[in-house]
């Protein structure tokens, strides 16, 4: 097979336009065209699993699942961290989150056909605190991952005065 000559200016074009389209198709973490941001998701994430844990509880406690007092008073914690996470969301977001909104979804139900115990409470905890883990690692501002290290701490302390009381 005759080889092709290759000059400089081949060469040097050829290695353009591999950059050229390299660099176009990537873009580091924000690569995905998006309009919202990681903080953005780290929020709406842990929104989510805020209602979820906040649908567990209430299930527990109307099915007299534990010690009452005390899932009353995480409850309420629960109910606090969300409180503090949606203020951080974009003011039109805020509204369409808010349970008490018109038009929002309702609560999530819990995981599981019948209601939380303490112990599946305990596990629950224990998955959102390695979850806020993560999501520090993933927000941007610093004010955010030290709201979501704050969030999941308690939620670590949870885990464990459960583990606590389930024995």
């Amino acid at each position: 097979m005759a080889g092709i000559p290759v000059t400089r200016r081949t060469a040097l074009a050829s290695v353009l336009a591999v950059a050229a389209v390299w660099a176009s198709g990537c873009r580091g973490g924000r690569w995905y065209p998006s309009e919202t941001g990681p903080d953005e998701r780290v929020l709406r994430g842990a929104v989510a699993d805020k209602e979820r844990m906040i649908a567990r509880y209430r299930a527990a406690l109307a099915a007299d699942e534990g010690p009452a007092e005390l899932l009353e008073s995480f409850l309420v914690h629960h109910e606090e961290h969300l409180g503090a996470l949606r203020e951080r969301l974009p003011d039109e977001d805020r509204t369409r989150t808010d349970p008490g909104a018109p038009d929002a979804s309702p609560s999530p139900s819990p995981v599981g056909d019948g209601p939380v115990d303490a112990a599946g409470l305990r596990t629950a905890e224990e998955a959102s605190a390695g979850a806020r883990s993560r999501q520090c690692a993933d927000a941007e501002d610093p004010a955010l991952a030290q709201l979501v290290a704050s969030i999941g701490a308690c939620e670590a302390a949870h885990a464990h005065r459960l583990g606590e009381e389930v024995g």
